[in-house]
């Protein structure tokens, strides 16, 4: 038995990258890691890795051995899990997903219909999640960060825009002509937001409308789904992500008051996967579910701009009128149809 226990380790090194990284995910000291990768190498007749800058590189050797073991192993852990909890159940081949609780409800749940693997979800922020994925315990994570990790594989989807709402009861009765009108509309508007920080929003004011925040912060909650309902309740404007606001813009319980596709900041969207498991099956299947289903949630290629319509666009250039309850009509791009 102590082999298939060098087999484990073997697979968190490789996994992870880091002796360190792979003694806290099998639950370990550092030096019983050191002693049990040894004790492989010495029966597979040479190194298995090399020390680089940012932990240890895989050897040709390594890559033979985890492609032979990595598939049974994987296949195994369920039922060694179950018989140290005490009993043998079927094999759960689970997904471990990580993301927002809001884009994996507005974002990745619709995805997983017609994609045929089991799957469980934690919720966090994006430092949290990539510790995660990285110590092993989770196997993909949508995130805006992207790290310099040689363990970890990133595939861009998209990118996150951003729509400036407010309930119609709360929206200018008159058109607004312009940014600058438009600064000079929302200064004291109440605003409600994700956090008391207000990154986005503040670089949004400085950037476009020239100078700092300056509206009047009613409502603070961490979950954009509840900053979206406030909006739609009338305590307060708000700039908010385009998936998270969609259906309650085409219902018009809030309205778009000034197209700022353009002049909003936007933020990218990553799958990361270990780069050691990123070629398996159902990490494969959920990629190309998430690739495919990008222009349905207000994603678009981030190889192209995440600008309006064509008619927006011109809208913005010559300064005219922006009509703040005319019917929402999403960014347009190559994946989304007219």
């Amino acid at each position: 038995m102590a082999q298939s226990e060098w087999l484990r380790t073997f697979l968190a090194i490789y996994r992870t990258g880091s002796l360190t990284a792979a003694a806290a995910q099998r639950s370990l000291s550092q030096p019983a890691v050191s002693h049990q990768l040894a004790a492989l190498e010495r029966n597979v007749g040479e190194p298995l890795f090399v020390r680089g800058r940012r932990g240890v590189e895989p050897t040709a050797r390594a890559r033979e051995l985890y492609a032979v073991v990595a598939e049974p192993l994987s296949q195994l852990e369920p039922v060694v899990r179950g018989l140290e909890a005490g009993h043998l159940g079927r094999p759960q081949a689970a997904v471990r997903i990580g993301a927002s609780a809001e884009y994996f409800s507005a974002v990745l749940l619709p995805r997983l219909v017609d994609v045929e693997v089991r799957a469980t979800a934690q919720f966090g922020d994006d430092a949290r999640l990539l510790d995660l994925l990285v110590r092993g315990e989770l196997d993909l994570i949508v995130t805006s960060t992207r790290t310099p990790r040689r363990a970890l594989a990133f595939t861009e989807l998209g990118t996150k825009q951003f729509v400036l709402v407010g309930a119609p009861t709360l929206c200018p009765r008159t058109p607004i002509a312009s940014v600058a009108a438009l600064g000079a509309w929302l200064d004291g508007v109440p605003w409600v937001s994700y956090s008391h920080e207000l990154p986005l929003t503040r670089r949004f004011w400085l950037a476009s409308i020239g100078r700092p925040f300056a509206g009047d912060l009613q409502l603070v909650a961490p979950d954009l789904r509840a900053v979206t309902e406030a909006v739609c309740l009338g305590l307060g404007v708000s700039l908010l992500p385009e998936f998270i606001c969609r259906d309650v813009l085409a219902t018009g319980r809030i309205a778009e008051i000034y197209p700022v596709s353009e002049l909003a900041p936007t933020e990218p969207w990553f799958a990361a996967t270990r780069a050691a498991d990123a070629s398996e099956p159902a990490l494969v299947a959920l990629l190309a579910a998430l690739a495919e289903g990008a222009a349905p949630v207000g994603i678009t290629d981030v190889t192209v701009s995440a600008g309006s319509d064509p008619g927006t666009d011109a809208a913005l250039r010559s300064g005219q009128a922006h009509a703040p309850h005319a019917p929402y009509r999403p960014p347009r791009g190559p994946s989304t149809p007219p």
